[in-house]
């Protein structure tokens, strides 16, 4: 659809022109609508509403004139074409709103062939500027649906460590990332419940958050991410240059403190997240992506984020310890012996993994993949598990309430003890009781 606007203040020149649009488009009668104004305050108004493609429009009106008009009109509709009508006397101003991006002017009386000539030519341009901007609105369509394939394959190249199967300079001028201060980010959408085991997430849930986290990131920086076919939601962010290294590794962390308040509050989601270190060039993103998943493994704090640089001594401390312990397992048994021994001591007391390991002067990820290589279980499994063995002795012992039994054995709420005892023997304190009757 076409839309012309004749704007003249004198009705026979817009009969006229109408008459000679009409005549020149007969077989397209249906594919164009004419409008009319009488000045140019019309003029901009009816633009406004109706958005027409072609405006032919005489400069000398009463009130705002043609060119103050075409001003106006080309804030909202920058692709408009304009054909200008202007008697002899106003021919400079017509060299002035040609040099104004004006497409084409008439002079007054105008020819008919003349008109009708320009008009045609106007239609070809402007059916010829909208099909090549349909083209341009297509191919940035297909871009922008390409964009996340071309995240997803990148992102995927990086952590398989196959750059060199792709071609990473189109990879980055498409995605317009340089890789200049960038690090990875790797989010754990699984939280180890130590009550019921592990929860697990939809893959639905687990796109849906990575989409938001993406969104969420790009409003501050580049970012491309990864988290369709991984187990983790990947992301490779491109920091703002700092000079200072201290700034950096700061901003990186209250960025992850900020994507975990985020899922929380928007999803109601806990996660952890493991962060690598910052690097110059696409060439050291698997570095940075192997030490977020270090560090994911050492997210065993409170704040559930862990930057690599900070635990690169206790994975020294560990690598130390599994040469220790590497021609001498009667050595480690006999350590997590000792640990066992404290649990035992220890019972009634608030008892976690953060701190057993550290009185045994143990990084928490150490001991607790060692733990679980040496008893079979994890640490709180385990611990369930002696509490549990120990309240089964103590049931035994009428004179003791199942109240009293729940704080022996380091529960704080008897209804926890009960679910708990229930989880590991089939059958709650109060029916074992009945059963050693």
């Amino acid at each position: 659809m076409l839309r012309f606007l004749i704007a003249d203040d004198e009705k026979y020149v817009r009969d006229s022109i109408r008459d000679v649009i009409e005549g020149a488009f007969k077989e397209l009668k249906e594919q164009f609508e004419i409008s009319e104004a009488r000045n140019g305050r019309e003029a901009i108004e009816i633009s406004e509403r109706l958005r027409p493609d072609i405006i032919i429009i005489d400069i000398k009106m009463p009130g705002i004139d043609g060119l103050k008009a075409i001003q106006e009109i080309k804030n909202f509709l920058p692709h408009a074409y304009f054909i200008i009508l202007t008697a002899y006397d106003y021919f400079d101003f017509a060299v002035e709103a040609v040099r104004n991006n004006v497409r084409e002017y008439i002079l007054k009386p105008f020819d008919r062939a003349e008109l009708r000539e320009k008009i045609r030519e106007a239609v070809e341009y402007v059916q010829s500027e909208k099909e090549k901007r349909k083209r341009e609105i297509e191919n940035e369509e297909k871009i922008y649906n390409l964009i996340p394939v071309m995240e997803n394959e990148l992102s995927y190249s990086i952590v398989n460590d196959m750059l060199e199967v792709i071609d990473v300079e189109m990879y980055m001028e498409y995605l317009n990332m340089d890789f200049k201060n960038t690090f990875c980010m790797v989010v754990r959408l699984k939280e180890e419940d130590d009550n019921d085991g592990p929860v697990y997430f939809s893959e639905r849930l687990k796109t849906q958050i990575g989409e938001h986290i993406k969104v969420f990131l790009n409003q501050r920086y580049k970012a491309i991410g990864s988290y369709r076919f991984t187990k983790d939601l990947i992301y490779f962010i491109q920091m703002s240059l700092h000079k200072d290294a201290d700034e950096t590794k700061l901003n990186v962390i209250n960025l992850a403190l900020d994507v975990k308040r985020e899922v929380k509050r928007f999803f109601g989601v806990p996660i952890r997240i493991g962060l690598g270190k910052c690097y110059d060039g696409i060439h050291q993103m698997h570095e940075s992506y192997q030490e977020a998943c270090k560090a994911l493994e050492y997210s065993l704090d409170d704040t559930g984020v862990v930057y690599y640089q900070d635990i690169e001594h206790l994975i020294a401390h560990d690598q130390f310890l599994n040469d220790k312990f590497k021609n001498g397992y009667g050595e480690k048994f006999a350590l997590f012996k000792a640990v066992e021994q404290y649990i035992t001591d220890n019972l009634k007391e608030d008892i976690n993994l953060k701190d057993t390991a550290a009185k045994f002067n143990l990084s928490p990820y150490y001991f607790s993949r060692t733990f679980k290589k040496v008893f079979g279980y994890n640490f709180s499994d385990y611990l369930n598990l002696i509490r549990i063995n120990k309240a089964k002795e103590l049931l035994k012992d009428d004179s003791l309430s199942i109240k009293e039994i729940c704080y022996l054995v380091g529960y704080s709420d008897p209804n926890y003890f009960s679910k708990v005892f229930k989880k590991y023997e089939g059958v709650t304190p109060t029916e074992y009781r009945e059963k050693l009757r």
